[in-house]
């Protein structure tokens, strides 16, 4: 008896059974094959080939069983022609003796899964139909695996492009003596594979100075990853560079590649170098002198090839004589030091530098750019930047936001008062008094005080406060108590001033 072609099964709880379509002419072998397969299988029997066409893309098989001899479409035709349309869809033949042509074309051409002989014995039968389904069931899991695998490259191949159109060219910019020294150090070394340390306070471009060595090294092509050691909690610094293997630690579900691996062929960049504490220390020499690394939990090590170069806004040599660093990694790490001057001790660099950001800056954000007065990139370049480069690029940023197409003048700047700075920086560096007369100072520059004001006060016992309460006190009085001159005088805005005047406790 004949079946037509149900729906499949939809239900989500539990798992759906086999579904089988069987095809032959003869309606008692139909019978005969619906009731001792039908408590393992869902069974649809059809009367022949085109019938079998038909009920396939409805009934979503899994296996397709087909008697050779059917009249008028054979066995192996249909098998032929279903591998066409559903491939999907495993196919079994039965056959007799006597069909041995059609069956080893079938075979040779992948038309059939498997073939069983008639009389089939329902064991075995049973048992090719379970391997059949489950051979599909893996095909369709490998093809659904391939599909995320090819997914997930599409993703990590944008990924990385993304990552590098993000990584910035690294422009130095280089207008004074000290910074054409450290651009000749940095070409010097680019084409060597030595350890680089360097030197330089917080926001004087450490990390720009390592982006230009790696891309005027031979691994330019490789990746350039960057680590601020700082950053990152004692406890998972090991994790961080080295990777893991699974089940390492509490949490370690998978493997994780640590970013010694990711450099591999690169160049690893590690900032803040003196922050690593002595276990890490040890393991990082470890690496640098056998080029092997041991991912946490590993049994075994790893081939690295990459280049090491590291920063620090400390003076390391003394620390590591002192024991609170290793000296033989800072011997390993310090191959090729480079040191990155402060901004105060190049204001050559400024104007070139701060043009630059400044024009970034207003492109990100869609904006004209402000044109910048000489008097104001005067006034910067007096400025003594604490914050150094990095300080420059929030001054360049805030003018693109609120200056957009503007002139942009000394009151706009809003900087710190640049004279008290400049004057504290000298007595550090210098430890000495201040030139004994007005003769020997260069010129005065817009919104910087003539330093001759000042020359009246004590060499000792002079706290920054009293300093500039005695500044401020002077330019009121040489500005005839006139409070918008007198803020011009300093490049500050009136509000800035009367706020510094009321917390010193001049008359406002």
């Amino acid at each position: 008896m004949s079946q037509s072609v149900p729906p499949p099964p939809s239900s989500t709880l539990v798992e759906a059974r086999t579904r089988v379509l069987y095809a032959d002419d003869e309606e008692d072998l139909r019978d005969v094959f619906a009731s001792v397969f039908a408590g393992d299988f869902d069974v649809v029997t059809v009367p022949g080939g085109d019938e079998a066409l038909r009920a396939l893309p409805a009934g979503e098989f899994d296996v397709l069983v087909s008697d050779m001899r059917m009249d008028p479409m054979r066995g192996s035709e249909l098998l032929a022609r279903a591998y066409d349309s559903h491939p999907d869809t495993q196919r079994i033949l039965l056959t007799g003796y006597s069909d041995h042509d059609d069956l080893a074309n079938a075979v040779n051409r992948g038309h059939v899964f498997a073939y069983v002989q008639k009389p089939w014995d329902a064991e075995q039968l049973k048992l090719t139909i379970s391997r059949a389904c489950e051979q599909r069931r893996l095909t369709l899991e490998n093809r659904r695996l391939v599909q995320q695998l090819k997914e997930a490259n599409s993703k990590l191949k944008d990924d990385v492009e993304v990552a590098v159109r993000a990584v910035p060219k690294a422009k130095l910019t280089v207008s004074s003596p000290a910074m054409a020294k450290v651009l000749e150090q940095v070409i010097a070394v680019a084409g060597t594979d030595a350890s680089v340390l360097i030197h330089g306070e917080t926001g004087v471009g450490k990390e720009l100075v390592a982006l230009a060595i790696h891309e005027r090294s031979p691994r330019k092509r490789g990746r350039f990853v960057a680590q601020n050691l700082a950053a990152l909690p004692p406890e998972l610094m090991t994790s961080e560079l080295f990777g893991h293997v699974k089940g390492a630690f509490t949490g370690a579900q998978s493997a994780r590649r640590g970013l010694f691996e990711l450099a591999d062929g690169g160049t690893l960049f590690l900032d803040e170098i003196g922050e690593a504490p002595a276990a890490l220390q040890a393991m990082l020499l470890r690496a640098l002198e056998s080029r092997e690394i041991w991912p946490v939990g590993a049994s075994e090590p790893r081939r690295i090839d990459l280049r090491i170069v590291a920063a620090t806004n400390r003076d390391l040599l003394p620390r590591a004589q002192a024991g609170h660093f290793r000296l033989d990694l800072y011997y390993r790490l310090a191959v090729a030091p480079i040191f990155v001057p402060p901004l105060r001790q190049r204001p050559e660099d400024v104007r070139g530098l701060g043009a630059t950001m400044l024009e970034a800056a207003a492109r990100r954000m869609g904006r004209p750019v402000p044109r910048m007065s000489d008097a104001s990139w005067a006034a910067l370049e007096a400025h003594s930047w604490p914050g150094n480069v990095r300080e420059l690029s929030n001054v360049m940023e805030r003018l693109a936001i609120y200056h957009a197409g503007r002139e942009v003048e000394i009151e706009d700047l809003n900087l710190p008062i640049a004279l008290g700075e400049e004057t504290v920086d000298r007595m550090d560096s210098r430890s000495s008094q201040f030139p004994p007369s007005r003769r020997s100072q260069p010129p005065p520059r817009p919104g910087i005080v003539d330093t001759s004001i000042i020359l009246d006060l004590p060499d000792k016992g002079t706290t920054f406060d009293d300093l500039e309460r005695s500044i401020l006190q002077q330019v009121l009085t040489r500005s005839d108590g006139n409070q918008s001159k007198a803020a011009r005088t300093l490049g500050l805005s009136e509000s800035t001033l009367r706020s510094r005047l009321k917390r010193l406790g001049l008359k406002s």
